[in-house]
Parts: C-alpha cells; structure tokens; sequence
C-alpha cells in the first residue's frame, strides 16, 4: 500500500537527514574554526596527486567515518566557492575506497560464518575494486585539474574563534544548505519508495536475473543472484549451503556474488537516487550519480573477466 511506502520513506528519512544535517555543520564547522589545511595535510599525498585543494582531503578523511557526512561536507565547500564543480565530481567519487572499507563491520560478520575464506576472498575484491575505482578517479583528476600551487597545501596559522561561537556561527551558515537538501531528498525518497511498493523495481529485478544465464557461472548460482536482488544475508546463507554440499567451489562462489553486484545495481539505485540527488541537487547528483555508479560496473566486470579466465 502507498501508506506502507511513505512510513518506510519517513522511516529512511529518520536517519538519513540527521547525518546530511551533521555532514554540513561539521564543514561549516572545520571552515569557521579555519582546520580545513591542517586536517587536509593529512590527505595531502591524495590531494597533490589528484591535483584537488585540501578541503578534498578532509571530506576523503571523513568518508571512513560517514560517507554521507563527506558527500554533504564537499556540497557544502562547493556553496562556499571553496572548491570547484569538477573537483566535486572527482572528490565525491574517490571517496569508492572508503566507502566499501565502512561496509565491513556488516559484511565480514555475515560473510564469515556463512561461506568461510570465500566470502573473505569476495571482500578483499570489493575493498581492490575500491581501490582500483579511487585510483582512476585521482588519474582522471591529475590530468583534469590544474596543479595546485603551494597556498593550496599549507597548515592555515590564522587565529582560530572559540569553539562555541565558532558552532554557533556553522549552524546559522549551514540553515540554508539545510533547507534546499530537505526540499529535494524528502519528495525524493518518498517517490522511489511509492515507485518500489508498485513494483517498478521488482519488474526490472526479473528482467536483469533472467540475463544471468549468459555470464560464466553454473546454473546453480542463479539461485544465489536472485537472492542479492533481495536480501544479500540470504544470497549468503545459500551459496553457503551451496559450497558446503560441493555443487560449487570458491571461484563459482565469488564469481557469482560479484555478478550478482552487477546485476542487483537496480536494487542500489533506490538508494542511490535519493541519496546522491538530495545532497548534490538533481543536475550535478544525477551526473555524479552516473558517473560513480558506471565506473564502479566497469571495474567489478573487469575483475570479474580476470578472475574468470586467470582463477
């Protein structure tokens, strides 16, 4: 019912928006208490590399704690003039790395017990896809963006206000950035959930698993794909069971979860939509969004032919 889909939006929306909300005080906050060279010299071999200022470096660096926060820090620089619209695009989607390494605490716990070595060998590919992913994206930035000069890497020394009139002042700045993100991701998210409870999705689901058939994998594994459309804990239990009762070994495992991820995308960007298109805005979301999401298909299908031909 459409009353199921708005209280699973609202439910969403809970969470959600108090993150966002944090994400944007706290780089108003690292603006005002002028921290951003200090924290970005951490990041800085990324950033010189990558040819990105050092506000880039911090919303990188808070990516391992919330990538949602980093996404709203860098829209939030963006508003300030701080950095550039291409550096958002590249600074939003280096943060690839970091985002699957935040998945472990979810994953490992699960992937373990259920499949064994096979599942950590699938994780270790998630985190090298990660990796291979931020990689390109820093390349594409080296040749894309000017090089930085050396006002853009030094520690800031001016003198910084007290803490709390410096929270005071980000909370009074970020009320605006607050606001045009509500006013787009609230409707948002309500519409994908709506589109999900009428079976937009799940028609789309059919259709992408029924493809399975022409990868590399024993028909068995359709099983295991048409679960990651649902629920990856089962996807799990199952090729779990599968290896244990000898009908698939490891590399049938692992290759099957990693054509799962590529063909449960559609099931992703219910998520993904409202995510990327509350915080960016639907022109620059939308383009990061594709962006993101087509590079990450492109380099887990590479590994997946690697693996396929070299395991």
């Amino acid at each position: 019912m459409i009353t199921d889909a708005i209280f699973l939006a609202l439910c969403t929306l809970l969470w959600l928006i108090p993150v966002i909300v944090i994400g944007i005080i706290l780089a108003e906050l690292v603006v005002e208490l002028k921290l951003v060279r200090a924290l970005g010299f951490l990041m800085l071999p990324i950033t010189k590399f990558g040819h990105l200022r050092t506000e880039c470096g911090v919303s990188f660096l808070t990516a391992f704690g919330s990538p949602v926060a980093a996404n709203s820090m860098l829209m939030e620089f963006y508003n300030n003039k701080l950095i550039d619209r291409r550096e958002v695009i590249i600074a939003s989607m280096i943060t690839a790395f970091p985002a699957i390494v935040m998945h472990w605490p979810y994953m490992l716990p699960t992937l373990i017990p259920l499949i064994g070595f096979p599942g950590v060998i699938y994780f270790c590919i998630l985190i090298l896809g990660g990796i291979i992913e931020t990689a390109i994206v820093l390349v594409a930035g080296r040749f894309l963006l000017p090089k930085r000069n050396a006002e853009d890497t030094k520690i800031d020394k001016e003198e910084r206000p007290p803490l709390k009139e410096a929270l005071k002042t980000s909370v009074k700045n970020a009320k605006k950035m607050i606001k045009r993100i509500l006013l787009i991701i609230i409707p948002c998210i309500i519409i994908v959930f709506v589109l999900m409870d009428i079976g937009v999705f799940e028609l789309l689901e059919i259709y992408l698993s029924s493809v399975a058939a022409y990868f590399p994998i024993p028909a068995e594994g359709l099983t295991i794909i048409a679960a990651q459309f649902a629920q990856p804990v089962v996807a799990y239990t199952i090729a779990g069971g599968l290896l244990s009762q000898g009908i698939l070994d490891a590399k049938d495992v692992v290759l099957t979860l990693l054509i799962g991820d590529v063909l449960s995308t559609i099931t992703i960007l219910r998520f993904i939509i409202p995510y990327y298109l509350g915080i960016f805005g639907p022109k620059l979301g939308t383009q990061i969004m594709t962006l993101a999401t087509s590079l990450r298909l492109i380099v887990v299908v590479m590994i997946i032919v690697v693996l396929a031909l070299m395991w």
